[in-house]
């Protein structure tokens, strides 16, 4: 926000209230976040709900051959996956099928 000279010879009593302008502000950015953080919030649940059922209905063949190219057991492949699909569900989604 650049400053504008103009207004700084005008007396602080005819600006206006700062204080009730910057709080206004304020109070509209934490809503916009707050409105922005619960549609991410519901967005992050349904993408949740998918990739553990994806993991949940894995071909065990895939499965199998994960654990083979890991190195792994396929209970620890499965239980890296049900992992991810908390945390990563995106990925999740791409590894086993489906768009995210």
């Amino acid at each position: 926000m650049a400053l504008d000279h103009g207004i700084l010879n005008v007396p602080l009593s005819k600006r206006g209230n700062i204080d009730a302008q910057l709080d206004a502000y304020k109070a509209q950015q934490a809503a916009e976040r707050g409105a922005k953080a619960k549609a991410d919030a519901a967005e992050m649940r349904v993408l949740r709900a998918r990739a553990k059922a994806l993991v949940d209905a894995a071909d065990p063949a895939v499965l199998a051959a994960a654990a083979a190219r890991s190195g792994s057991a396929v209970a620890a492949v499965k239980a890296m996956l049900r992992s991810d699909a908390h945390w990563a569900p995106a990925r999740v989604i791409r590894t086993l099928g489906g768009a995210a």
